[in-house]
């Protein structure tokens, strides 16, 4: 503002309008604020006015300055900030003035009501009413010496009783925080206890302030995964409480049933549950058995809706699955302690439960090996989770153990029944099962684990001679098991009863082969005249009385010396030689049989030369099982005569040969002893 001259005239209206006023009254207003009214305003004044201006805009024209059109706006501007400044303020002050005004008059509207409402405003009158303030003079307090000496007395009493609640307090607050801090104390013993134990502590996700214990399993299903973090919340008494949220507070465990029939035979454990008052580590370690026995039911239940062709139903809340043809095992999942009836299968049952188990810890193994690898490309194709191989695994592993003992029920008894008849060489057998060999990268566990569920098969080898052995190779699979069958090939029985070229998928092929391949064995060792050697006339008194092979090579014949024969009867011997199972008061067994008869005379033209087998090439069992029936049935409708019989060597299964009762014992002829007497 100092700019500006001192007899500029200041107007405090507000700005007037770019259109000129013609109106009267407007240009008297102007002329008062601009001249100072009428009296000093002439003709030659406003003349000399005008020319004054037209002379200073020609030198500025001239000087061609165009400061004071850009300083123009600038002065306006601050004079019109100037205005509105000074306005505010004068009509804070008029508030002030009039706020002490209604303050004033209301406090003398008590005595002089008739002045003051004068001065009052209308809205402080209708507010708060007149007379409502007053003002009046104290007198000076009247305070002896003896009171001032009380009111000392009470401020020390107060500050005195003050000051012991204040110690109190402190002392109450120092036995609270004792107690706190063994509380506390205890606390995080617990806390570090059960860290020390392998537990993860962490904390709550929702809750930073409160410890959390996971106890699941980092690879199982999401489901599962997400319940497995419990709340670690201290107790009044500074112990630890697990708190596992919505989850349910019951312990659970999977329970194994076996049926055999409809009786139950066995039963897996179910362990107790932990007291309440229990150590917080058997409190976490049952939540964790808990939470695995659920999702262990639940893969269950997913695989077995897939094993609808092996038999596996689902009935009410439990799971049915054959383990055999008189066994089923029975699933469900039940509380802790629950109890079962006991039998005979009791560790079948405990084994199972224990191999379901363990089949699950391995599956979360191939999860965390499978999320370690590098992704699969990406494809349209969505992912399927494939169920586990829980249920499957144990089917193949009992059906690999059943084929297993097949094997030794076959060859044991077999041997056995050869040996009792004195055969030479003893015919031997062995049993051997072949694992796979898991990757050596693979943990000892994987291993332990993939060498029992992956690749199983079993090798036996059955010596009857040096040169003659046959190799059964059993592979198996949850639906059956396959044999694969081999033969020496330099054995002689090459040509006679060749192994057939297939692969043998049933037990009762396998058995009617080794024990039709074993009888022909047998047949080979006694002839002395190979089948190849045809007959004539010149060398029929050289070959008589020797067992020669036949076109049926479990059938010898012998031809016997002319004087050592009756004339009426025919001079030409049979022996044939069969090995048939055997089933007697529940027992199982074998059966060797020598049958021996008289035959008519060998015609001429039925040699056997360039026989290889009467069954021809690829062996059938239809063919095995045919001969043998005609064999058996020949037996039972012939007459025995004179010079004719049958000898039977019995070996029982699972036989220990010490245990016969009264009547049961017998001894029984060596082979070469029947095999003399048939030639007679």
């Amino acid at each position: 503002m100092g700019s500006l001259p001192s007899d500029f005239a200041i107007s405090l209206k507000a700005r007037p309008s770019s259109k000129t006023n013609t109106n009267l009254p407007g240009l008297i207003e102007r002329i008062n604020i601009e001249r100072g009214g009428f009296q000093n305003i002439t003709e030659d004044s406003l003349r000399q006015e005008i020319a004054e201006a037209e002379l200073g805009n020609e030198d500025g024209d001239e000087n061609g300055t165009s400061d004071e059109e850009e300083e123009e706006p600038d002065r306006m501007r601050e004079l019109m900030t100037s205005r509105e400044a000074m306005l505010g303020q004068i009509e804070t002050a008029h508030q002030s003035a009039m706020f002490a005004l209604d303050f004033v008059s209301l406090l003398l509207s008590k005595d002089t009501p008739v002045q003051a409402s004068l001065s009052i405003s209308p809205y402080l009158r209708e507010l708060v009413g007149m007379g409502t303030l007053g003002a009046d003079k104290l007198y000076a307090p009247r305070t002896t010496d003896v009171q001032k000496q009380d009111n000392k007395q009470i401020a020390k009493g107060w500050k005195s009783q003050s000051l012991n609640k204040t110690v109190d307090s402190i002392l109450a607050s120092a036995s609270r925080l004792e107690k706190e801090i063994e509380l506390e104390t205890r606390y995080w013993q617990q806390v570090l206890a059960v860290s020390n134990n392998g537990w993860s502590i962490c904390r709550l996700p929702n809750e930073k302030h409160t410890l959390g214990v996971r106890f699941g399993f980092s690879e199982a299903s999401p489901a599962f995964k997400s319940r497995s973090l419990a709340a670690l919340r201290r107790n009044p008494d500074g112990t630890i409480s697990l708190h596992q949220g919505i989850a349910s507070s019951e312990p659970q465990s999977l329970r194994v049933r076996i049926q055999t029939g409809d009786d139950q035979t066995g039963s897996s454990t179910s362990p107790q549950p932990a007291a309440e008052d229990a150590p917080i580590e058997a409190l976490i370690l049952q939540a964790r058995n808990t939470i695995f026995s659920e999702e262990l039911w639940q893969e269950l239940n997913r695989e077995a809706r897939t094993m609808g062709s092996y038999g596996v139903q689902s009935k009410d809340d439990t799971l049915i699955c054959p383990l055999s043809a008189t066994k089923v095992a029975v699933f469900d999942l039940v509380p802790l302690g629950e109890s079962s009836l006991s039998g005979p299968d009791d560790a079948m049952a405990e084994g199972i439960f224990i191999t379901l188990n363990l089949l699950l810890s391995y599956a979360h193994r191939q999860n965390q090996r499978r999320r370690t690898q590098p992704p699969p490309p990406i494809s349209s194709q969505k992912n399927i989770i494939q169920p586990y191989n829980l249920l499957r695994a144990i089917l193949t592993r009992l059906k690999h153990q059943e084929t297993t003992g097949q094997l030794y029920s076959l060859l044991s008894p077999l041997c056995r029944v050869m040996e009792t008849a004195k055969l030479k060489p003893l015919p031997t057998f062995t049993v051997t099962s072949t694992p796979g060999i898991p990757p050596s990268q693979y943990p000892q566990a994987e291993q332990t684990m993939l060498s029992l569920i992956e690749r199983l098969e079993t090798i036996a080898t059955f010596s009857m001679s040096e040169a003659t052995t046959v190799t059964i190779s059993a592979r198996t699979s949850p639906v059956r098991s396959t044999f694969g069958l081999t033969l020496s090939p330099d054995s002689p029985l090459m040509s006679i009863c060749p192994p057939p070229p297939q692969v043998l998928t049933s037990y009762p092929a396998l058995r009617d082969y080794i024990y039709y391949f074993t009888a022909c064995a047998i047949a080979t060792s006694i002839s002395t005249i190979p089948s190849g050697l045809g007959i004539d006339d010149a060398n029929v008194e050289a070959e008589a009385g020797h067992w020669r092979q036949t076109p049926h090579p479990m059938t010898l014949r012998m031809t016997l010396p002319n004087s050592a024969t009756p004339s009426k009867l025919p001079s030409t011997k049979q022996l044939s030689i069969s090995i048939q199972p055997l089933a007697l008061r529940g027992r199982a067994g074998i059966r060797l049989r020598a049958h021996w008869e008289w035959n008519g005379t060998e015609q001429e033209g039925t040699g056997t030369s360039g026989r290889k087998s009467s069954f021809g090439y690829p062996v059938l069992m239809e063919d095995v099982q045919k001969a043998l029936k005609e064999d058996s049935e020949a037996g039972k409708k012939l007459k025995r005569g004179k010079g004719e019989d049958v000898y039977d060597w019995v070996a029982w299964e699972k036989e220990s040969g010490k245990d016969w009762d009264d009547g049961e014992g017998e001894v029984f002829r060596t082979l070469e002893s029947v095999v003399a007497d048939a030639g007679k």
